[in-house]
């Protein structure tokens, strides 16, 4: 199952096209970047 979530990505700053791949682990198809969850949410 993939979930569509409301983060921007830390490079480009867009919310559509990110989607969760794991624990923590999220996916921009907007620039092609996988990242963390520390890189965007506060804590």
């Amino acid at each position: 199952m993939t979930l569509l979530l409301d983060i921007p990505c830390p490079d480009c700053g867009r919310r559509r096209g990110v989607r969760k791949r794991g624990l923590g682990r999220y996916y921009c198809s907007n620039c092609d970047r996988e990242f963390t969850q520390s890189e965007v949410l506060p804590g």
